[in-house]
């Protein structure tokens, strides 16, 4: 069975637990009850407040237990008070590395939005590159081409692209974005920056390029602060250099195979984390200024607007000013270090605190929560997607959102059941909880 949201809400903390209680009684007498879906859609449609809660679940059984677990006062809740000022929201889109062999799948066959979304970007993926990301998707993992960069790169900003489309069919849409490295193609497009053609002409041709530097260098994640990276970058003589600040204890570093060998066995012997990233190239070091000009070049007809919400940017850490997303931007994103650990604390900064990852896999909520945690700054970091748990995921982040503040659209989120009437057992319900309850006697002396 397909997981579906339960989620309701109420005025106050005590109406609340009557609705909980009230649900649960019914699910353990178990008579005459609707489908799972109907009743989920029901119970959302039924209620309002400040005071929300929410949970995915895939069977009657796992909803009575997860309302047990909520009457008793066993589960996370965001409080009220952050719910009715609905804090800002950023779609956090990542780079390289959420990939896993059977992505997209699910979402493919159950959500018709996300089908026709990736279908659109399939359509101009196949007039600039010459493949089919959809039909990659559905390769087995010995015949898909995905560990090849020229691949994997429009696939992975096509996913992003219609994960997009489904939050905003369930009516989640941000009030900033940023991206990662490549991830910065799919932000551009979702802040109107970049047109939908635009997008995947950036990806296909870019990391088609990038192929003609494969091998000249490589890629090493550390656990390193950014002052500490860049120190080894200063005694490495111009053999290694800074790629990426992750997070103020995660850096990445590029250089040559050798130089980045050595640094590992140094920084092991120190029990200091860092690893070669496999199946990459050295983007954002110096291996890349031989693609300038081609670059420039393949990408001349890009035609940039204006975004329509604020874009942080990873090469500036500061909002994208006028249309500055042409063809010489994209050479900066490729040259210059990742700057998302500044980013993260510029927005931030400007008040938002919910940070949604819009990738495969979750593989930027830990550096996001250390660079948080660093500030002293609150927030609530959720994923789009999981390994073999890609709508369970999602609906889970739904529910979190839903007790931030935000308004799903049920009708799209529950669009097989039909109209939103309350069944008479859902509006009893409500109403009973709704009604004062009697001051005991003992309660009044």
């Amino acid at each position: 069975m397909s997981p579906r949201l339960f989620a309701v809400a109420a005025d106050t903390e005590e109406v609340l637990r009557l609705l909980l209680g009230a649900h649960l009684d019914r699910i353990r007498a178990g008579r005459a009850l609707p489908s799972l879906a109907r009743y989920c859609r029901e119970a959302a449609a039924g209620t309002a407040g400040v005071h929300r809660i929410a949970f995915a679940v895939d069977s009657y059984d796992e909803l009575r237990t997860q309302l047990e677990a909520a009457c008793a006062g066993e589960v996370g809740r965001v409080p009220s008070h952050v719910t009715a000022r609905r804090p800002g929201l950023v779609f956090v889109f990542a780079g390289q590395g959420a990939q896993w062999y059977g992505m997209g799948r699910e979402l493919l066959a159950q959500e018709p939005v996300f089908r026709e979304a990736l279908l659109r970007c399939d359509r101009l993926i196949g007039e600039f590159a010459g493949f089919s990301a959809v039909e990659q998707l559905k390769l087995p993992a010995g015949k898909a081409r995905l560990d090849e960069l020229d691949v994997l790169q429009p696939t992975m900003v096509s996913l992003q692209i219609a994960l997009t489309a489904l939050w905003r069919s369930w009516g989640v849409t941000p009030d900033a974005v940023v991206g990662h490295s490549m991830g910065e193609i799919a932000a551009a497009h979702t802040a109107g920056g970049l047109t939908l053609r635009d997008a995947l002409k950036v990806a296909c041709r870019r990391s088609a390029l990038l192929r003609r530097i494969s091998g000249k260098g490589a890629l090493a994640t550390t656990e390193l602060s950014p002052a500490e990276a860049q120190a080894v970058a200063e005694a490495s003589g111009g053999g290694i250099s800074v790629a990426g600040e992750n997070s103020p204890r995660s850096t990445v570093l590029a250089g040559d195979s050798d130089s980045l060998a050595a640094l590992v066995g140094e920084l092991e012997a120190k029990d200091v984390y860092c690893r070669v990233i496999k199946g990459t190239v050295a983007s954002h070091s110096r291996y890349v200024e031989e693609l300038r000009e081609d670059l420039h070049e393949a990408l001349r007809t890009v035609v940039p607007a204006p975004t329509r919400l604020p874009m942080y940017s990873t090469v500036t850490a500061e909002p994208v000013r006028d249309a500055g997303l042409g063809a010489a931007y994209w050479m900066r994103n490729l040259r210059e270090p990742v700057r998302f650990a500044a980013a993260v604390e510029h927005l931030s900064d400007a008040g938002h605190e919910v940070f949604l990852e819009v990738s495969a896999h979750p593989v930027l909520l830990s550096p996001m929560r250390q660079t948080l945690e660093h500030g002293e700054r609150q927030g609530w970091l959720l994923p789009s997607g999981r390994r073999r748990a890609e709508l369970r995921s999602m609906l889970t982040s739904l529910g979190t959102l839903y007790a931030c503040g935000r308004e799903p659209n049920w009708a799209a989120l529950f669009r097989e059941e039909g109209p939103d009437a309350l069944t008479p057992y859902q509006a009893a319900v409500l109403e009973a909880a709704r009604r004062p309850r009697p001051v005991p006697e003992a309660a009044r002396l």
